[in-house]
């Protein structure tokens, strides 16, 4: 089995953590033994003009290189992907990285279901009513998160030990207004201001992969204050490291960690309620043990490589 994934999103020398899920997805599956190659179409905030240049080299990868099916990252791939022509010959399925209301909406959906074969979603959806669609967030490695002593990793990293950090994080390369970063910055003044907690904000924008399990390790939580979400994939890896979440209720984290003590899901998106599980958090004197429950959800890497095989396998 021959699959191309075609992407916007994957990891440059420059950019070590963007796009990553695509990258160890792919790993995941050579594991299993499925043959996996990438076509990248890097555009990212130098407008639509640069990804139509991808466009021929696309479609000759596409047509002649052998595939038995192609899989699109993100709507903006699968846009591409369709002005070569190539879905009208090829098996093609997309995985949407946030709910299809999100990425361009159901009228580029229409086109697609004409197209495309079968549509991978990450979070609950009413979408997921509709017959080609199939729910299967990332999965997430957990032999490279796990556990470590959280005194060791700060000294690694020349953090204070007398400090609160909480982790904002996003892969993106540019700054997506989705993520509220306005709202994380309001959180931690409450935080300060009125809960009296000396608490800094680590913003993980481009971390070098190999450190970010030191720095989930190291911190006290990890907040997420989004509008939106598919299925966050930094909620997973803090899961495989026991580092507590805070999250607005967005995509698929209430189904992640809403029933594991520790971690908490806030019913709105105000701040005050944030601020108030992340004391919480901070104010626990209980190590957050979350790990193995998550992991018997089935959001390990291996599970879902295999899931996803079985999709590929009721496509051929």
């Amino acid at each position: 089995m021959k699959i191309l994934h075609v992407t916007t999103n994957y990891p440059t020398p420059e950019f070590p953590i963007f796009g990553i899920f695509v990258k160890e997805q792919m790993e995941s599956l050579q594991k299993i033994g499925v043959d996996c190659d990438v076509f990248y179409c890097d555009g990212q905030n130098k407008g639509f003009k640069k990804y139509i240049t991808y466009l021929p080299s696309l479609w000759k990868k596409a047509m002649f290189g052998g595939y038995d099916i192609i899989h699109c990252h993100h709507a903006l791939s699968a846009v591409l992907l369709t002005m070569t022509g190539a879905p009208l010959f090829k098996k093609v399925i997309l995985s949407y990285q946030n709910d299809p209301s999100h990425e361009w909406g159901d009228g580029m959906f229409r086109i697609f279901n004409l197209l495309f074969k079968r549509f991978i979603i990450k979070n609950p959806s009413p979408y997921l009513q509709k017959k080609k669609f199939v729910y299967l967030p990332n999965g997430c490695n957990q032999d490279f998160f796990h556990p470590m002593d959280m005194a060791e990793c700060r000294k690694r990293l020349g953090w204070e030990t007398d400090r609160q950090y909480i982790i904002y994080m996003d892969s993106n390369k540019g700054i997506r207004t989705q993520k509220r970063k306005d709202r994380f910055d309001h959180v931690i003044d409450i935080l300060n201001s009125q809960y009296g907690w000396k608490v800094e904000e680590v913003v993980m924008r481009n971390v070098e992969r190999s450190l970010v399990p030191l720095y989930l390790n190291a911190a006290n939580l990890h907040l997420i204050s989004s509008d939106f979400e598919g299925s966050p994939n930094s909620v997973k890896e803090c899961m495989c490291c026991n580092t507590p979440v805070v999250s607005t209720p967005v995509g698929n984290v209430p189904e992640m960690i809403g029933d594991i003590s520790g971690a908490y899901v806030t019913k709105g998106f105000s701040v005050e309620e944030l601020a108030e599980d992340c004391d919480k958090v901070l104010r626990s004197t209980q190590q957050f043990e979350g790990r193995e429950k998550f992991l018997a959800k089935g959001y390990g890497m291996a599970t879902v490589a295999e899931k996803l095989k079985g999709i590929y396998m009721s496509i051929l």
